[in-house]
């Protein structure tokens, strides 16, 4: 367990170095609110995007409590 624990301790400090990496740039130029949103829009209509978010949206939507699956659940499966 101390060897785990040394471990644990050790990982974290390997990635301090790439904080330097992380510095933000002050002077860049901001895209207009139209563009910005021009970009969200082709990243949304993009099949990679839009089919996920519909099948999670629809999951959610469709989602019926049932009183069999909830009963299985916990008798099955030892949920609780």
């Amino acid at each position: 367990p101390q060897s785990v624990v040394m471990l644990m301790a050790a990982l974290p400090s390997l990635i301090l170095p790439l904080i330097y990496n992380l510095k933000e740039k002050k002077d860049i130029q901001v895209a207009s609110t139209r563009e910005q949103c021009g970009e969200i829009w082709n990243t949304v209509c993009s099949r990679a995007v839009w089919q996920p978010m519909g099948f999670v949206y629809l999951y959610n939507v469709l989602q019926v409590g049932n009183s069999a699956w909830k009963q299985f659940l916990k008798t099955v499966l030892g949920f609780t």
